[in-house]
């Protein structure tokens, strides 16, 4: 639609251009998509987009199961509860790791249970990690509107409850 009505419009020509989509998990992003299985037992594939819930405003955390990893999702989850925010933990575990690896999960995310084993599907394209251009040390906080709000590229080098206070504070602030 023209600007103005003193304006006459003209079909716009192609150019011949063509765009590709590349992935990016740079804050500001859409959350990049994949296929994957929440459930080990299921069959059923979902997209990472359906990760972030439609029905509530709830931040999801995505992470590798690796120590450093889930210390900072316990932190996560702290700094959530104290500003009375919702957070799911999404921990990202790679193609044919193996089944009843989500025990690990469950101890080591304790008491809280809002968090999720993740299974990348297996696909001809990068691993989650490397589609992101991290490493499975970093993590990926999303917005509910599904957008990159922080990430970290390959783990914290500080305090991660620290870290994670500065985040929620900036994100809080600017709605």
């Amino acid at each position: 639609m023209p600007e103005s009505s003193d304006v006459e419009s003209s079909p716009q020509v192609p150019t011949g251009r063509r765009r590709d989509y590349i992935p990016s998990a740079q804050p500001g992003c859409r959350l990049p998509h994949m296929f994957v299985r929440v459930n080990r037992l299921s069959k059923e594939m979902v997209s990472t987009h359906d990760l972030v819930s439609g029905d509530k405003v709830e931040f999801v955390l995505i992470i590798a199961p690796v120590k450093e990893s889930y210390h900072l999702a316990r932190e996560a989850f702290k700094v959530a509860e104290e500003r009375q925010v919702s957070l799911k933990v999404c921990v990202f575990w790679p193609t044919d790791s193996g089944v009843g690896l989500d025990k690990g999960s469950k101890e080591a995310l304790s008491p809280w249970k809002n968090y999720a084993d993740v299974d990348e599907v297996c696909s001809t394209t990068a691993n989650w990690w490397d589609m992101c251009n991290m490493t499975n040390r970093g993590a990926i906080l999303v917005r509910p509107d599904e957008h990159i709000a922080w990430r970290t590229i390959s783990g914290l080098a500080g305090d991660p409850r620290a870290e994670m206070q500065r985040v929620f504070s900036s994100i809080l602030r600017a709605h």
